[in-house]
């Protein structure tokens, strides 16, 4: 009887943790490695892992043989004595997200500490942390601390109003992390955070620039958008049917992939409906739909493009 190892592709996942693989043959397994965030591996196979084919591979992890490797996908929160103190003298953390970092840090305990995202600290971190950071493939952004205040998190895409910034029965020391898509639905006159801290993307009003502006810290993208727009979200498909029943005109919103329907719909239709679009993100509609959208686009993150395959003008 053969030794029938599996074979098969790795593909579309945020981690791809083959820190505890001893050998060569132990990667046989793997045809091909696609569309994967961070992949962990032991130093002595990294030649190795390169004969393997690879695409759309944003980072390879290299850690020392026999470490303890402790993996962590989306936004994990420690105190600074958390990563002073790990537990043991060969533990490696690997956070595929962000490493937000509740407290101050005095030293930094980890063999290695490899992020794929952002990294939030207290000012008063940065040389302890600087040299204990083995590598950072995002931003470190440093807060000013205070006892007592708390750091509030949103992940995902998360839709709030405006007086939700305002940061009742909080303090002004608070920080506000935002990881994915923020959406402010309305006008915002007070903001009650030091800082907002965007690893993602945010749609906020253009109105309340002047507001926002200030406390912000951004590591993605920031779209202003003009009225009271309807507000798309995700990968979603729209046809003429849907404006039609539209209360036109009126401010469109776009924060995803969205597709519009080759069902008849025409650019007197749509100027007649839409007013105003922003987008963050891809909006693919017939050929002769693009340059009505590209008009209609006044605040624009993103790629208009034809269903053929085409893209807008540059």
């Amino acid at each position: 009887m053969t030794d029938a190892r599996p074979t098969g592709v790795v593909e579309g996942v945020p981690l791809l943790d083959l820190s505890h693989v001893a050998s060569e043959d132990d990667l046989d397994f793997l045809s091909s490695i696609e569309k994967v965030a961070v992949v962990v591996v032991p130093e002595h196979l990294v030649a190795a892992l390169h004969r393997i084919p690879m695409r759309k591979v944003a980072s390879i992890v290299a850690v020392p043989q026999g470490a303890n490797v402790r993996m962590h996908t989306g936004s994990l929160m420690v105190g600074g004595e958390g990563l002073a103190e790990p537990g043991g003298d060969n533990e490696v953390l690997v956070v595929t997200g962000a490493l937000i970092v509740t407290s101050p840090v005095t030293s930094v305990g980890y063999r290695q500490i490899v992020v794929t995202g952002l990294v939030l600290a207290p000012r008063g971190s940065e040389s302890a942390l600087g040299s204990g950071l083995t590598s950072v493939t995002g931003g470190v952004v440093y807060y000013r601390y205070a006892e007592g205040q708390e750091l509030r998190q949103y992940s995902g895409t998360v839709k709030v109003s405006g007086a939700t910034l305002a940061n009742q029965g909080g303090t002004p020391d608070d920080v506000l992390v935002a990881a994915g898509q923020l959406i402010v639905t309305g006008p915002v006159t007070e903001v009650g955070y030091q800082q907002i801290v965007l690893a993602g993307q945010l749609l906020a009003p253009r109105d309340s620039e002047a507001s926002i502006a200030p406390a912000l810290m951004v590591q993605g993208q920031v779209a202003w958008y003009s009225g009271d727009p309807r507000f798309l979200v995700g990968d979603e498909t729209y046809g003429r049917a849907f404006f039609e029943m539209l209360d036109g005109p009126q401010e469109l919103a776009i924060l995803g992939d969205v597709t519009i329907e080759d069902d008849g719909l025409t650019p007197e239709l749509l100027r007649e409906k839409i007013s105003d679009l922003t987008l963050v993100g891809r909006l693919t509609a017939p050929k002769a739909l693009v340059p009505a959208f590209q008009v209609l686009a006044t605040e624009k993150l993103g790629e208009i493009r034809a269903s053929d395959g085409g893209t807008e003008p540059r």
